[in-house]
């Protein structure tokens, strides 16, 4: 076999060698890739948009509450702000190589509020919607590199509402300010490097304002919104 040919060969063995022990050691790396998916707590901080009918104003019929007026207006609610004050429960050990890590996401105190578009330009009164409640559901983290972590959630969601609107004029007892729902949603994606958290959510459900008394007409908003929160999670 003459010299060339030899060190061709040669070379080619070391290339696939070179490969092989390249493949094998990424292969290592990988499969003692550290899990960085861990439980803890976080406080986020951000906007609420309003949208839909929360948006642009609702009326609600109430039957025969009133004596001079069957509906009630709702204000056309604005931006408004939110605070989120949870804890990321993992159940099981990380999968997939630990890139994957289910559990679930408990937010223990949720406030949030929206205000309102003025009826009247003259006599502009400011009211809010206020809200207050907690939030639990399904949590899937994906860490696909070092510590950037997505978030993927659904959570139901128990609020308490609270709205005084523009209706002291109107005769009648039937004006409701306090109400609760138990089952409205909220679908989230959220990013997370280290402590910093980032995330995106869209809200939906209606509110029920009855002053917590089944014996009055019921007031049933939609109060659906999109938020844009940042905060930490430790």
């Amino acid at each position: 076999m003459n010299k060339p040919v030899k060190m061709r060969r040669n070379l080619i063995f070391c290339l696939i060698l070179v490969f092989v022990l390249n493949f094998i050691i990424s292969t290592q790396a990988q499969e003692g890739k550290p899990d960085f998916i861990k439980s803890g707590f976080y406080l986020k901080l951000g906007a609420v948009l309003p949208v839909g009918k929360y948006a642009a104003g609702q009326k609600v019929t109430l039957g025969d509450g009133l004596k001079s007026s069957n509906s009630l207006e709702y204000l056309p609610a604005k931006i408004g702000g939110a605070m989120d004050m949870g804890y990321l429960i993992y159940i099981g050990p990380s999968f997939a190589n630990n890139m994957l890590r289910a559990g679930i996401d408990a937010t223990f105190l949720s406030f949030w509020f929206n205000s309102t578009k003025p009826v009247s330009q003259s006599s502009p009164a400011n009211h809010y919607y206020y809200f207050i409640g907690q939030k639990f559901g399904p949590l899937i983290t994906i860490n696909p590199v070092d510590r950037l972590m997505i978030d993927l959630s659904w959570k139901l969601n128990a609020n308490f509402g609270y709205f005084e609107g523009e209706w002291e004029s109107l005769p009648g007892s039937s004006f409701s300010k306090y109400g609760a729902d138990f089952v409205q949603q909220e679908i989230s994606l959220g990013l997370r490097y280290r402590i910093i958290v980032f995330s995106f959510s869209y809200n939906f459900g209606k509110m029920t304002y009855d002053n917590f008394d089944k014996s009055r007409p019921k007031q049933t908003i939609d109060v659906n919104t999109v938020r844009i929160m940042i905060g930490f999670k430790f």
